[in-house]
C-alpha cells in the first residue's frame, strides 16, 4: 500500500502536468473512439473529427510516447491495447467518461487549489454549483464508470440473505444499487441524492435496465431523511465531503431508519492510520477532495467510530483487494 519513488520535479510538474491534460483531450474529442473506427494519419484524423492539423500531430505524438496510440509503417495511428479497453466509449470496461469530462473537471477543481489551501475557498459543487448540469453528467458518469468493478465487490459485503429494502444515500448514478439488485432479485431500491446527481442517475439505472426496481428521492439526505423499515442503508463516496460530526450524525440516521438486524455500509477512500505509510492514491484523493469540498479521508479507525458510536455491532471494516486504499465498514 505505501507510495515510495524517487522525487523527480520536472516530471511531476510539467511531464506528468502535459500526459495528463493530454489523455483528457484526446479523450473529450473523440481521438481513441475515431481511431476505433478506423487508424488514420494526422491530417485524416484531424479533418474526421474537427480538429487542427499540427494540434492534432502534436497530441498524436505525445500519446505514442505515452503509450495509448501507435504508429504504422503505412503513417497511420491506431489505438494501442490499453486504450482499445479503457479509453473507446464502447468498450466494455471503459472508463472514458472518467479520463475525459471527469478528470477535465477535476481540472478545474485543481485550479483553485492553491485559493483552497491558503484560504479554505473550495470548489463547492454539491453547495453552489447545482445547475452545471454537464459537469453533473460527467460526474456521475465517470464515478460509474470507474467504480462498477468495486460494486460486484462490495454488495457480497452484505451479511443478509433476503434483503427487501436498500436505502442508498448519495448513490446518485445507481451504481451500488445497481449491484444489489443484481445480488437479491427481490430487492427494491431508493437512492437519495441532490437533484443533478438523480436526473443522471435515472438515465443510467434506465439504460441498465433497472428502472422498475430503482426509484430516486430528491433533496439534502439531513433534510429529507433515510426513511424507516429498511433492510440496508449504504453511502459511497460521501463522507469525505462531510464532517466529522455529520458523519456521525449520518450514521445515526442509519440506524434509526433500519430494521432490527439490518445494516449500514460506508465505503471510500481511506487514509492511512497511524504509523501506516499513505497511499499514492489515497493521498493524492485526499487533496483533490480538499479542494472540492473542504473535505478529507478518513481512517478506517474513525469510519469504525461513528458506526459503533450509533449503535451498530460486529462492526467491520474491509479492504478492496482491487485498490487496498479504499475501505467499506459494514455494521449490523
Amino acid at each position: 500500500m505505501a507510495f515510495r519513488h524517487e522525487p523527480e520535479p520536472f516530471r511531476d510538474a510539467f511531464t506528468g502536468l502535459v500526459a495528463a491534460r493530454a489523455l483528457i483531450t484526446a479523450t473529450e474529442f473523440g481521438l481513441f473512439d475515431s481511431l476505433q473506427q478506423e487508424p488514420a494519419g494526422a491530417t485524416a484524423l484531424a479533418q474526421r473529427i474537427g480538429l487542427d492539423p499540427i494540434g492534432t500531430e502534436a497530441l498524436l505524438s505525445a500519446l505514442q510516447v505515452l503509450g495509448y496510440v501507435e504508429r504504422g509503417e503505412d503513417g497511420a495511428y491506431r489505438n494501442t491495447e490499453v486504450s482499445e479497453k479503457k479509453l473507446v466509449s464502447s468498450a466494455p470496461e471503459s472508463i472514458s467518461a472518467f479520463v475525459g469530462a471527469q478528470s477535465d473537471l477535476h481540472w478545474r477543481v485543481l485550479d483553485l487549489l492553491p485559493g483552497a489551501v491558503r484560504d479554505g475557498e473550495v470548489y463547492a459543487m454539491h453547495e453552489e454549483r447545482q445547475d452545471d448540469a454537464p459537469s453533473w453528467e460527467a460526474y456521475m458518469r465517470g464515478l460509474f464508470q470507474i467504480s462498477r468493478r468495486d460494486h460486484a465487490i462490495d454488495a457480497k459485503l452484505v451479511p443478509l440473505e433476503s434483503p427487501r429494502r436498500l436505502v442508498d444515500v448519495a448513490g446518485g448514478h445507481g451504481g451500488f444499487a445497481i449491484a444489489m439488485c443484481r445480488r437479491f432479485p427481490e430487492l427494491r431500491a431508493t437512492i437519495v441524492d441532490l437533484p443533478p446527481s438523480a436526473a443522471v442517475g435515472r438515465k443510467i439505472v434506465a439504460e441498465e435496465g433497472f428502472a422498475d426496481r430503482i426509484e430516486f428521492r430528491e433533496g439534502d439526505v439531513f433534510e429529507i431523511g433515510i426513511g424507516e423499515d429498511v433492510d440496508v442503508v449504504s453511502t459511497f463516496n460521501l463522507v469525505h465531503h462531510l464532517s466529522n460530526e455529520r458523519n456521525l450524525e449520518l450514521c445515526r440516521m442509519a440506524r434509526a431508519a433500519l430494521r432490527p438486524g439490518g445494516c449500514l455500509l460506508v465505503g471510500d477512500a481511506a487514509a492511512p492510520e497511524e504509523g501506516e505509510p499513505p497511499s499514492k492514491h489515497g493521498a493524492i484523493s485526499s487533496l483533490l477532495f480538499y479542494a472540492w469540498s473542504h473535505g478529507r479521508n478518513f481512517t478506517p479507525s474513525e469510519i469504525r467510530a461513528w458506526v459503533e458510536a450509533a449503535g451498530f455491532e460486529e462492526v467491520e471494516a474491509h479492504r478492496n483487494l482491487l485498490a487496498l486504499w479504499r475501505v467499506v465498514v459494514v455494521g449490523r
